[in-house]
């Protein structure tokens, strides 16, 4: 008799685009969901109140854990190198090896400044947050380095790394780049003008940075050109920007959700799930998308379903 694993079920056609959202049980109430990620099996999510839930199906159940970080909201969370990082109000930061086990509290070198969001990449992980500040680690159970960020004491809003570049954007247009995220941080004319930059994110040759007014730009190098896209959703703030399996997926104001299969191309408008709540995050896993938001809506696409 064949063993049929219930994992490798959920597995659907490959490069389908991620058209049909459905809403999901997030368990978070009425508690705004501020990020999300996969990794190593793993969905979490996390908002309000210290409020951290974690998922190996994410059309399935979210389970609520103790975050270490009650009862200061999280903003962000990431997975790399077999560590789990959330980051939130007051400065604080917590690691877990399992993200279903013990989370515990780390000194981030924030003081009691608020990290909006972490990432790892190549090696590092970095830290950004209000009043431009940027920190790195290479192991986050160990000591975090406040760096040089360039952003003087605008907020850094999002990081992330690709094809040898990290990418830091944030409040008033600003987007700096660095090759070692311990070195220099290089501010580059972002075509955002002075509108907040809230995402941005690499795959496949394309960088996408994403932000308030609609705005939506792309470059294949981060340090040189940022061209500015018809992004399909009008004035409505874009939070957040991701690839999987061939599809870009930007979502944010409004339950607005746009697809694309080349960001410098057209974007087309999906129906999230979240009616006309903000979707604050999304990002794609293992053959599933997630998009979380206000009110702690939480919805899925699996492409080709």
């Amino acid at each position: 008799m064949i063993k049929v694993f219930p994992a490798l079920m959920r597995r659907r056609a490959p490069s389908l685009e991620p058209i049909t959202w459905t809403e999901r049980t997030s368990s978070f109430d009425t508690g705004s969901i501020e990020g999300v990620a996969y990794g190593n099996g793993y969905w979490v999510a996390v908002g309000g109140d210290g409020k951290l839930a974690t998922a190996t199906d994410p059309t399935g159940t979210w389970t609520q854990r103790t975050s270490g970080l009650s009862p200061y909201e999280i903003y962000g969370a990431a997975y790399g190198n077999g560590y789990w990082v959330a980051v939130g109000a007051s400065g604080k930061l917590a690691t877990a090896t399992t993200p279903t086990g013990t989370w515990t509290e780390r000194t981030s070198s924030f003081s009691t400044t608020t990290i909006r969001k972490v990432a790892y990449g190549n090696g590092y992980w970095v830290a950004v947050g209000v009043s431009g500040k940027l920190a790195t680690a290479t192991t986050p159970t160990g000591t975090w380095t406040q760096r040089t960020s360039s952003f003087s004491t605008t907020t850094i809003r999002k990081v992330a790394y690709g094809n040898g570049y990290w990418v830091a954007v944030g409040d008033s247009g600003k987007l700096a780049t660095a090759t070692t995220p311990t070195g220099t941080w290089t501010q580059r004319t972002s075509s955002f003008d002075t509108t907040e930059i809230n995402g941005v994110a690499y795959s496949n040759g394309a960088w996408v940075a994403v932000g308030y007014s609609g705005k939506l730009a792309t470059a294949t190098d981060p340090t040189g050109t940022w061209t500015q896209r018809t992004s399909s959703f009008g004035t409505n703030v874009i939070c957040s920007v991701a690839y999987g399996d061939g599809y870009w997926v930007a979502a944010g104001q409004t339950g607005k959700l746009a697809t694309a299969t080349d960001p410098t191309g057209t974007w087309t408008q999906r129906t999230s799930g979240f009616g006309t709540k903000v979707i604050y995050d999304v990002a794609y896993g293992d053959g599933d998308w997630v998009a979380v938001g206000y009110n702690g809506k939480l919805a899925t696409a699996v492409p080709g379903v």
